[in-house]
């Protein structure tokens, strides 16, 4: 009808954030040019890294070879540019020694910790970060309670393991981040500084493999330690046995009770703990 307003349905507004980060720019940029910071990206050593670094490499194709996004940020005061996602390509591309540049989209960076949130927030997306991959990229970012761990494990004479591939492990480093978190919460800082150090100590000289799974026994153990019993009656109890036999009796324990394998751990390592030092007293009655 004339002058009646009309019936259409109006458009719902999308409510946006406002634009954050710099508009990138497109540019090849040569092999030699391109840089990946170890501090916050995955290693690349793991047989499945290396695989896929082959595969790429044997079989390059130009129409599969999306643009690698770039950091740009200037290092005492040179311009240097650092691969964000695509350290694959990069990899194969130097494996195959006549690809001389690459396509990128390259963002500025004002310092490194706007690269790593950058690293971080594209990985999320793509697939969950592991709980290491998280660690090291708050270890390059200076996060607070990231650097307090790291922190700790040198205090015990501990590293971080690049990648979760034990096979290639050095001793002394390990992997297990979310049980020293875990650690951290229910027990505090100098019980989980005291479990690491006797971790390290128990096991000196040995690849770690078994880490994550005794790890919380340990820390349980002397958040209520026994009458009488210490640190050193704790690394002496444990260093008696191999990890492989600790790691058996917790599955053992985890299996015949149907519980947690954290739960068994801070059960079989805390009974031995309390008869450790009940033949200690004993023998000193």
């Amino acid at each position: 009808m004339p002058g009646s307003k009309s019936s259409k349905p109006s458009k719902a507004v999308f409510a946006c954030n406002s634009i954050r980060g710099r508009r990138p720019v497109l540019q090849n940029c040569t092999i030699a040019e391109l840089e990946v910071d170890p501090r916050y990206q995955r290693s690349l050593e793991a047989k499945s890294s290396q695989a896929l670094i082959r595969a790429i490499a044997r079989d390059w194709d130009w129409n599969q070879c999306d643009p690698l996004a770039v950091g740009r940020r200037e290092v005492d005061g040179r311009e240097r540019f650092f691969v964000v996602d695509g350290q694959h390509r990069l990899a194969a591309a130097r494996l195959r020694r006549d690809i001389y540049d690459l396509p990128c989209v390259v963002s500025a960076c004002d310092d490194l910790a706007e690269e790593v949130a950058s690293f971080v927030g594209r990985n999320r997306r793509r697939r969950p970060l592991s709980k290491l991959d998280l660690l090291r990229a708050g270890i390059a970012g200076q996060d607070e309670k990231s650097v307090a761990l790291m922190q700790m494990l040198a205090a015990a004479g501990l590293q971080l393991a690049p990648h979760t591939n034990f096979n290639s492990w050095k001793p002394g480093v390990i992997a297990n981040v979310s049980g020293i978190e875990r650690a951290r919460r229910e027990h505090g800082d100098i019980v989980t500084s005291q479990a690491l150090r006797v971790l390290a100590v128990s096991f000196e000289g040995q690849v770690l493999r078994y880490a994550g799974t005794i790890f919380p026994g340990i820390a349980a153990a002397l958040a209520a330690p026994p009458e009488g019993a210490d640190d050193e009656l704790l690394i002496m109890l444990l260093s008696a046995e191999e990890q492989s036999v600790w790691a058996r009796d917790i599955g053992s324990c985890a299996a015949s009770a149907g519980i947690h394998l954290r739960r068994a751990a801070e059960i079989v390592i805390s009974k031995a703990f309390e008869e450790a030092a009940a033949e200690m007293l004993e023998e000193a009655a």
